[in-house]
Formats: C-alpha cells, sequence, structure tokens
C-alpha cells in the first residue's frame, strides 16, 4: 500500500507531446497516424489469413469472398481503432488530469480504447482475441515477478504445466467430448477421435461389453517384419509366429474404442502425430530459409535431417503414441474404460514436451482449459453467465501489455514488443521514456539511446528548464 501511495504522489508536469506522441505535436494527427499505422498492418496481416482460410474450407461463392472482404475490413478497423483511442485517450488524460500519473500514463488509456475497439471487431472473435492477449499479459506478469524477485522460475516448469493442463483438458474430452473451438479440432485432427466421449446414438447402437479380448477378421496389414526379413519364419516355430500375428492384427480389449488392435493404434498414434509435425517444422523452415535453400540445394538435405527439425515431430508422436498406450495398457489392467483413465496417459504424454519446449504452448491452453471448464460449469449449472466477460478480459489484458509496452519494455514478451513495433510503424518506440524512468520501472532501459528531436515551439517552459538544460549540461 506504501508503494501504491508513494507512486500515486509521484507525477509528470510535462504535456503529452514531450512524454507521448513526441513525432508529432498535434494530439488529434498523432492519434490518426499511428491508427493508420495499425489499420494499413491489419490489412496486411488479416487479408492473407481470411483467404487461406476461406481456401481451406472451400468456399468460392461470390458470397464467401465478399464476407471474407467484410471481415478483413472489420478486423483491420478493429486494430485500427485500438491505436487511434490509445493516442487519443492519452491526451485527454494529460488534458483531464494538468499531469501524467503512474496509471495515467498508459494502463487506463490503453483500457478504455482496448474495450472500445473490441467492439468493433466481429462477435467471434473477440473469445480467440481475449484468451491470445490473456495468454501474452500472463507470460509478462511471470516475467516481471522474476525480474522483482518476487518469484524464481522453475526448471522445466513450462512441460509440467503442459502436462498437468493436458492431463485434465483430455480428461474433459474423455467424458464429455470434442469441442467445435479450434483447440479440439486440432487435437482432433492431430490425436485422432478414438478415446473422445461417444455420441448417444452410437453408444446406443453397440452391442453389450463383454470380459476378455475381442477378435477381429484380419485385416489386409501383414506383420511388417514380413517385409523387412523375409526369413524371419525360419527363425521362429508355428506357434510363435501366430503368436506375434495376432498381437499386431487381430488382438484387442473389448472395451477399447478403436477398430484396429492395440499394437497398431498405438503405433499409429506416434506416426500420425510425428509425420505432422515435422512435415510442418520442415516446411516453415524450408520456406524461412527459402533464397539460402535456392542458391545452395544441400541445405536442403541437412536442414530435413537436423534434430531440431525432428523435434517437433517426436514431441507429437511421444504425447500421441504414450497416450493412448496408457489407455489401452488400463483398459486390459482393469476391464472397463474410463474417463479417469486420460490423466495418468497426458501427464506422462506431456513429459515429451521435453524435446519442443514452449512456455506460450502451456500458457494458451491453460486458459483454454479454464475456458472449457467456465463454459462446463456454466452448462451444469455451477457457474452464472457473466455477460460481456470476454470484452472485459481482453480490455483488462490488452490495458496490462500496453502499461508494460510503455513503462517496462524490457519486461514484455520479445515477440509481442517486435509485433507492437512493427504495428504502429515503431511509433511505440519513440515515446520519452527516460522521463518516465521517475517512477522507478526502468521504462528506458531498451531505449536508452533515444533521445526525440521536439520541436521547442510546442514544449513547455518546466520541460525545457528541468529537461533541456540538463541535457546541455
Amino acid at each position: 500500500m506504501a508503494v501504491l501511495s508513494k507512486l500515486r504522489e509521484l507525477s509528470l508536469p510535462y504535456n503529452c507531446y514531450e512524454v507521448g506522441h513526441t513525432w508529432d505535436p498535434e494530439c488529434y494527427t498523432a492519434a490518426l497516424s499511428v491508427g493508420a499505422c495499425c489499420l494499413l498492418e491489419g490489412m496486411k496481416i488479416y487479408a492473407p489469413l481470411y483467404l487461406i482460410s476461406q481456401i481451406l474450407q472451400r468456399k468460392f461463392s461470390l458470397d464467401a469472398f465478399i464476407n471474407t472482404l467484410q471481415s478483413i475490413r472489420t478486423s483491420s478497423c478493429f486494430l485500427g481503432v485500438n491505436g487511434f483511442a490509445f493516442i487519443f485517450i492519452f491526451c485527454l488524460f494529460r488534458r483531464a488530469m494538468g499531469k501524467f500519473y503512474y496509471l495515467h500514463c498508459s494502463y487506463f488509456p490503453a483500457f478504455v480504447a482496448s474495450f472500445l475497439a473490441i467492439l468493433v471487431e466481429r462477435k467471434n472473435r473477440r473469445g480467440p482475441l481475449a484468451l491470445y492477449v490473456t495468454n501474452v499479459a500472463s507470460e509478462t506478469m511471470f516475467r516481471m515477478a522474476v525480474a522483482r524477485g518476487i518469484v524464481k522460475p522453475i526448471a522445466n516448469g513450462e512441460i509440467y504445466l503442459f502436462s498437468s493442463v493436458m492431463a485434465m483438458f483430455l480428461y474433459i474430452v474423455k467424458k464429455h467430448g470434442f469441442t467445435k473451438d479450434f483447440v479440439s479440432a486440432a487435437f482432433r485432427f492431430v490425436f485422432g477421435k478414438e478415446e473422445a466421449k461417444l455420441k448417444v446414438k452410437a453408444v446406443m447402437s453397440s452391442s453389450e461389453p463383454q470380459e476378455g479380448i475381442t477378435r477381429m477378421p484380419a485385416p489386409a496389414v501383414e506383420f511388417p517384419l514380413d517385409d523387412i526379413m523375409p526369413n524371419i519364419n525360419t527363425l521362429l516355430d508355428e506357434a510363435g509366429s501366430s503368436f506375434f500375428q495376432r498381437i499386431w492384427s487381430t488382438t484387442k480389449h473389448v472395451t477399447c474404442p478403436h477398430p484396429s488392435s492395440c499394437t497398431q493404434y498405438c503405433l499409429q498414434g506416434f506416426l500420425r502425430p510425428f509425420m505432422i509435425g515435422y512435415l510442418a517444422f520442415s516446411g516453415i523452415r524450408c520456406f524461412a530459409m527459402g533464397k539460402k535453400i535456392l542458391f545452395n540445394p544441400s541445405l536442403l538435405f541437412h536442414l530435413l535431417t537436423q534434430k531440431k527439425t525432428l523435434n517437433l515431430g517426436l514431441f507429437l508422436g511421444g504425447f500421441g503414441g504414450t497416450f493412448r498406450f496408457v489407455n489401452c495398457l488400463l483398459r486390459w489392467l482393469f476391464e472397463k474404460d474410463q474417463a479417469i483413465y486420460a490423466i495418468p496417459a497426458a501427464f506422462l504424454g506431456g513429459l515429451f514436451m521435453k524435446f519442443f519446449p514452449s512456455s506460450t504452448l502451456s500458457l494458451y491452453l491453460m486458459w483454454k482449459l479454464i475456458e472449457n471448464g467456465y463454459l462446463i460449469g456454466i452448462e451444469e449449472g455451477f457457474l452464472p453467465k457473466i455477460r460481456g466477460s470476454m470484452l472485459m478480459l481482453y480490455a483488462t489484458s490488452t490495458a496490462f501489455l500496453f502499461y508494460a509496452a510503455v513503462l517496462e519494455p524490457h519486461n514484455l514478451k520479445p515477440a509481442y514488443l517486435k509485433f507492437l513495433t512493427r504495428l504502429t510503424h515503431n511509433k511505440i518506440g519513440e515515446i520519452n521514456r527516460h522521463v518516465l524512468d521517475i517512477f522507478g520501472t526502468h521504462a528506458s532501459k531498451l531505449y536508452s539511446d533515444f533521445w526525440p528531436e521536439l520541436d521547442l515551439r510546442h514544449t513547455s517552459r518546466v520541460f525545457q528548464e528541468s529537461v533541456l538544460l540538463w541535457l546541455i549540461h
């Protein structure tokens, strides 16, 4: 409380040109320039994104194209309004208060601007945007806490967080089924849908389970060693060969939801995600090194065989294979299928994130899990439905990120700071952070060499006496 009281007493007597929009002395034109930059960059971001989405959905009608153009316009205007409103309200606060106080420099203007801007965006985009900025804000908050010595980072903490989140996430999927959001669609595509809760019609049409194992007609898939080692049958007697053949192609527990044998099911659980991860990451790396590969094609083989390229595939494949193996093993041991099996299966599978650690992915899935739990609570009648919750979540989280970008840019996630720099055409870097160091946040740490070139005709007397004379000496 003493710190907050001290911050309330600290203030800057300078005008908004001297502190904020140093690129233009006029408040309105400065706000318009930022809004125009955000609008232009928004069109560059959303145009290819929405057009590719339309192509993937195979919507080639004129109405679909018009809807895509409208979506591009709406999302671009959302970014433009956010940028314009931040500077405009920043100046309004300065005129109303007469000075700059701690939270008036960024948080309060950003909160109002973000709340107004999200109202411009499409309704179906508000939820994903709120979760995204909340994810980045939570990571930024953790970085601030580490910088202040409040918490200490845990080695491999993102791996344990991912394992715990996935354990609960897939438990919900196994108990309630997949939802229609992007995360569920990604899980279903990469890991399959066999372990999810069955539909009521499918359950009613299936026969009653029996104890033991079930035999299926032998599929076309043959025992793989027959192709790899043609003479394997000479090394095994007839009974042994028959046993391994059944294990590979026909044996599964009656409670297992998959149509193939458990051996094939677990092997596919590794191979499919592995290939998806390997090919996706290889494609991204090849695209990033496009020019180098064109001039030196030998780099392609080196890139495709690097351990780094294999890591995403090993992470996804190890997760998928382990998840299926543990589920099948528990069904064989306990003679029944239960949703709770997903907890140890997903937790052990999540440890394969060691190959491809990502704190961003872990935090995003954590917030997505909280969202899904909240929605389930609403459906079950345990939790109330709060209208406008996503609007408030977006405004609160975005305001925190703007606060960090202005007063603590060194603690902001570098990728997000780079995004803001691109979005504003580096105007976020032209704030006069040297005068903001009075608040004790080391605001100028990343921009220690930047001093704005101000038009003295628009600077105040107190600024000239306290700052410009100090620079001369």
